[in-house]
């Protein structure tokens, strides 16, 4: 069944849990990811995508489907960890800098492979950016996403994500020449 299918039969009250456990089951993986890439921690990833997914939940009773269902998703996703990561600054400012150390220096890919001294430099600077400038990267240097779909997601102008990723490349080649 399509996204679009499976949206009208939960807003339909026909089968709720089983129209959204498919749509859990279509997206769960992509929206662990992208909440990865921005927080590190696979803990806070996971409660960040409970979060997310029950606020699809609660909402998806009024999604006008005006967009494709993964933009409005990564857009709940993209805001839960926004939120997150300003709620953990505001708790925890001067231990998140050992965390964010102690995850780079021990990855957990996903993959089990040990990480390269570059791949490490290259997760270091990508942590160093603003939230913003490391999303936008994130989804268009790893996910491939165009402009358009970037913008939607992190509501901005499609000029204004493409700022925010050639920001982000010349900060990080800046910060890859002088590590």
């Amino acid at each position: 069944m399509t996204d679009q299918a499976l949206i009208t039969q939960f807003q339909n009250g026909d089968s709720k849990e089983a129209a959204f456990t498919q749509l859990v089951k279509s997206h769960q993986t992509q929206v662990y990811y992208q909440i990865k890439k921005m927080v590190l921690e696979h803990a806070d990833a996971d409660d960040i995508a409970q979060a997310v997914w029950i606020k699809v939940w609660n909402k998806l009773d009024g999604f006008k489907q005006e967009s494709a269902f993964s933009t409005w998703l990564f857009r709940i996703a993209y805001n839960e960890t926004l939120n997150f990561i300003a709620q953990k600054k505001r708790l925890t400012a001067h231990h998140s800098q050992k965390e964010l150390d102690h995850s780079l220096e021990h990855p957990s890919g996903h993959d089990g492979l040990k990480e390269s001294t570059i791949q490490i430099k290259l997760e270091r600077a990508i942590a160093e950016l603003p939230e913003k400038q490391r999303f936008v990267f994130m989804l268009r240097y790893y996910d491939d996403f165009d402009y358009e779909k970037i913008a939607s997601i992190t509501g901005t102008t499609v000029g204004g994500a493409k700022a925010n990723y050639h920001q982000a490349v010349k900060k990080m080649t800046t910060l890859l020449q002088t590590s």
